[in-house]
């Protein structure tokens, strides 16, 4: 060996080497890797996302759904069951002035997976923002593949009543985990990254509230004047 290879032998620094995510290995079968990787998330997310490398947007994009559209109809579940809780009578008339007919509710479940990738994209775009201005770089697909593993804590929401409460609050530390581990941020930087990505989603809370509170005075006013 020259001196020259021995110099490069000693400047080389191995790379970690990155696991496949089970979800996205096609040796595993769907449920498998569904299963498997859920697991990751919720047991061991800092070994997930740590190793948690390059890869498309599609897969990543097919999980979120799943999950997020499992725990978006199990809160209509436990929300209709709060519903049902009061007397017959009540509950019957209740449900009739609100027209929870079956065509109704089942327009809903098929709606749910449009209105979860709505809120996957208004999502991502905020935390690839808040990526972006943490100078942690501007790439999306890194960024989309974090946020949308961090949706695999929703499937959460078959727990009564509180499961999505718990699963929108391990997310937000699941994003953390992601922006210190996928990212390789330090401590502050992550916690800015996910401070940026609070801010924004109050903020369009707040416009979204607003926005409802002026079109139903609006429609209060039209229904004055007719």
């Amino acid at each position: 060996m020259n001196l020259e290879d021995q110099w490069g032998a000693l400047m080389y620094v191995p790379q970690p080497v990155r696991r496949r995510v089970p979800w996205e290995d096609p040796e595993l079968s769907g449920w498998a890797g569904f299963f498997r990787t859920l697991r990751e998330i919720m047991v061991h997310p800092e070994e997930f996302f740590g190793n948690l490398g390059p890869g498309g947007w599609a897969e990543p994009l097919a999980f979120a759904l799943i999950v997020s559209t499992i725990g978006l109809l199990f809160t209509l579940f436990w929300h209709l069951v709060i519903l049902a809780g009061g007397p017959p009578g009540e509950t019957a008339e209740l449900v009739y002035s609100l027209d929870l007919k079956p065509v109704a509710l089942l327009g809903f479940m098929a709606a749910a997976p449009l209105l979860v990738l709505i809120d996957l994209t208004v999502g991502a775009l905020c935390w690839w923002g808040s990526v972006a201005l943490a100078g942690a770089g501007r790439e999306f697909t890194p960024a989309w593949r974090i946020f949308c593993y961090a949706h695999g804590v929703l499937i959460l929401g078959f727990i009564p009543f509180l499961g999505m409460l718990v699963a929108g609050i391990w997310a937000l530390v699941l994003l953390y985990i992601g922006a210190k581990k996928t990212l390789a941020l330090p401590v502050l930087r992550s916690l800015g990254v996910l401070t940026i990505f609070i801010t924004f989603q109050v903020v369009l809370g707040i416009i979204f509230l607003l926005g409802l509170v002026a079109g139903l005075v609006g429609l209060g006013f039209l229904t004055l004047l007719s």
